[in-house]
């Protein structure tokens, strides 16, 4: 199957991605030291933290906001780099996000599905993940929107194999795109919008915590500080929400 045609356009949205998280918070050090060394390495700690605290405490919120920058932006450093469907892991990093809440929020329950199924729900338990959501503006002129291309290019919605996806990813790195508009694998009419260079990410806030649960049943229960991030769907919900629009076959993996 022939890639399809990119062309760089303007865009410029709100967009969503959510990642894992731990909540309640943990003290940092309450698995690595005796409770009575915590003083000190708190000290310590702060001094390599990254907040100047000699500085008045109205600054803090703007020395926050960069750490945020770090956290999300994370994916972009080398070490960071993961296999995921626009990116083979080791040439560059992607950061996957969304143009509405629900599209990162389904995206999320299958990839905790995915990770559950392999290491908990064999054993006959529940797998639950902690997962915070951020929303960040995104803008730049070199963007691809292939919205339109899931019925010529089916592959963009596979249920399992990403390597087409994976050689676009490729293509629009290489010849320095900076994000994609593209369907949703996991949501009919979800908008996805990898992003492969950090300079179209701006404005990124923390909005909310939410818990996915995986059921030994393949049922996956969300709830969160929203009225609407608390819902139950499952993974045969998510495999593939094109099959009955006969756009991509149900096939077993």
């Amino acid at each position: 199957m022939s890639p399809p045609k990119l062309s760089a356009v303007p865009y410029e949205n709100t967009v969503y991605r959510n990642i894992f998280t731990c909540s309640p918070s943990q003290h940092l050090l309450d698995d690595v030291a005796p409770e009575k060394d915590w003083g000190f390495i708190d000290r310590l700690t702060q001094a390599t933290s990254g907040i100047d605290h000699s500085r008045p405490q109205h600054h803090r919120p703007f020395q926050y906001a960069e750490i945020y920058d770090e956290l999300v932006l994370a994916v972009f450093r080398r070490e960071n780099w993961r296999q995921g469907r626009f990116s083979d892991g080791s040439s560059f990093g992607v950061w996957y996000g969304a143009e509405d809440e629900m599209t990162s929020l389904l995206e999320a329950c299958w990839t905790s599905f995915r990770f559950g199924k392999d290491n908990v729900l064999t054993k006959n338990e529940t797998y639950t993940a902690d997962r915070r959501l951020f929303r960040a503006q995104a803008s730049t002129d070199r963007a691809c929107d292939l919205m339109d291309s899931k019925k010529d290019h089916p592959e963009l919605i596979h249920p399992y194999d990403y390597s087409f996806c994976q050689e676009l990813g490729a293509a629009m790195a290489k010849e320095k795109f900076h994000l994609l508009r593209t369907p949703s694998a996991r949501r009919l009419d979800g908008v996805c919008v990898p992003v492969f260079d950090p300079k179209a990410i701006d404005d990124v806030v923390h909005d909310y915590f939410f818990k996915i649960h995986v059921n030994p049943d393949h049922s996956i229960n969300v709830s969160g500080g929203r009225p609407y991030v608390n819902f139950t769907t499952s993974a045969e919900e998510l495999e593939n929400p094109y099959n009955l629009l006969g756009i991509m076959p149900n096939n077993s993996h």
